[in-house]
């Protein structure tokens, strides 16, 4: 069998694979996690696409069944962690590339709030949904707390406020900060 020629970057290959689907299906998502930081912060290597989407019961079968033969994924597990609102994950034949799949938890009154705050961006001539970097601060922060400490996400958070000092709203997420209890994550930044 003939290797196909890759003409972009696995990341980016990937990334447009995805966020077309998910259009095509009419679920909307942003792009979040370490793939989002490239957007806000340093341009740093990451090993997957973090994406977050808000899929209706109804709409499954028709994601799922879409996916499945251009991308390994476990189609029962996969239906199983929708419903369960838990990530899950496919890997593109063609690049060989991890997409983590994280389904809104819609009881989550920050989670919900963050997505309602994403933004359309224009990248590689495409339109796509990302997080905003306060968001993407405050999750890396969640992250970091859960994790029992990451100078990694800690990092990503100094180089998304550092390169967006100007615009950034402090306030938002001091708020957040207060109401999720990451004060001593924000402190050592």
């Amino acid at each position: 069998m003939p290797e196909e020629k890759i003409d972009k970057n696995v990341f980016l290959q990937t990334l447009d694979w995805i966020c077309q689907k998910l259009e095509e299906a009419d679920i909307p998502y942003m792009i979040t996690g370490g793939s989002a930081v490239g957007f806000w912060g340093h341009i740093r290597t990451t090993m997957d696409i973090d994406i977050l989407i808000q899929i209706q019961p109804q709409q499954i079968h028709r994601f799922l069944k879409s996916i499945e033969k251009e991308a390994y994924v476990d189609v029962e597990e996969a239906r199983r962690a929708i419903l369960s609102k838990e990530m899950f994950n496919a890997i593109l034949h063609k690049t060989g590339f991890k997409i983590d799949i994280i389904p809104l938890n819609e009881k989550n009154a920050y989670e919900v709030e963050k997505f309602k705050n994403r933004i359309k961006i224009k990248f590689q001539n495409k339109e796509i949904f990302v997080i905003r970097p306060e968001d993407l601060v405050i999750s890396k922060l969640i992250w970091s707390k859960s994790a029992g400490g990451s100078e990694r996400q800690l990092k990503d958070c100094e180089s998304i406020i550092r390169l967006n000092r100007e615009e950034i709203n402090l306030k938002y997420i001091l708020k957040w900060v207060k109401s999720l209890k990451l004060d001593s994550e924000f402190k050592k930044l």
